[in-house]
């Protein structure tokens, strides 16, 4: 038994036993390459019956990163603007990925108490948008993270209020869910309501901060930009040959509630 407590990066801890056990499930004879594999079929109805969505899509990548840059590229033109918080992760941490996925998308970071994006910003930097304007980059996504890197959390009516407050600037919503098991184990909501109920287009469903291996996943609950990322992730470089394991970590994360026990333990 590890009688120690890992006080660094959720990045340094291990692999949940659960996950490592799924893991060699999956490693007996062969399957379709490239997500035509039984466990990937298994992780869309999953998703779906998790986030109470039955049109709900799921994308397995290698990482955070490619969750987010790739979410938003297909949510975002290249003559667009992704706002977020000037503390995000988006825009401090991933050295410019967005805007290369996106062919230049600019990110722009809004002021906010609590690393939270504040209304007031969001409605300031909506006020000194040329609007129109080729000169001016026109705000296309909305992204939010929860919990943010400092550890804040919006409540689902925070979310939906603000996603409100974009769409009716023809915004769409992102939500930068590295740690979302930790928000939804900790402010008790389901994952529909912090998400799609609440507002969100898209997810970027963390669980290697959480448990997994090597796999975070997009979750669309749009059609569009579902559709696109059958070919960005292509592009990309993230359509694993082998994405059973990929897919597998996913699925076993999600079920019976492993996504949310690990996120009020201690590893």
């Amino acid at each position: 038994m590890n009688d120690r407590i890992e006080l660094r990066s959720d990045n340094a801890a291990g692999v949940a036993p659960e996950i490592l056990t799924a893991i060699a499930g999956a490693n007996s004879g062969g399957a379709l390459a490239y997500g035509g594999d039984d466990w990937t079929a298994r992780l869309q109805q999953t998703v779906a019956d998790v986030f109470e969505d039955p049109d709900v899509r799921v994308f397995p990548v290698v990482s955070g990163t490619a969750a987010n840059a790739l979410a938003l590229a297909a949510l975002c033109p290249p003559w667009g603007a992704v706002l977020g918080h000037e503390t995000a992760h988006i825009i401090r941490n991933e050295c410019g990925a967005t805007s290369m996925f996106a062919g230049g998308a600019m990110l722009l970071g809004l002021e906010g108490p609590g690393s939270l994006v504040s209304p007031d910003a969001l409605e300031a930097t909506f006020a000194s948008t040329g609007w129109g304007d080729p000169h001016n980059s026109q705000p296309a996504v909305l992204s939010l993270t929860c919990p943010t890197d400092m550890g804040a959390l919006y409540r689902p009516e925070q979310i939906a209020a603000l996603a409100h407050q974009a769409k009716e600037r023809g915004l769409r919503v992102h939500l930068d869910g590295a740690r979302i098991a930790n928000a939804i184990a900790a402010l008790g909501c389901s994952p529909a309501d912090l998400t799609w109920r609440a507002g969100v287009d898209v997810l970027s469903l963390g669980a290697t901060k959480n448990g997994a291996l090597s796999t975070d996943a997009i979750v669309c609950f749009d059609r569009d930009p579902a559709d696109q990322l059958v070919y960005r992730l292509k592009r990309a470089g993230h359509v694993a040959s082998k994405m059973r394991f990929q897919s597998v970590q996913l699925d076993a994360y999600l079920t019976g509630d492993l996504w949310l026990r690990l996120a009020t333990t201690c590893r």
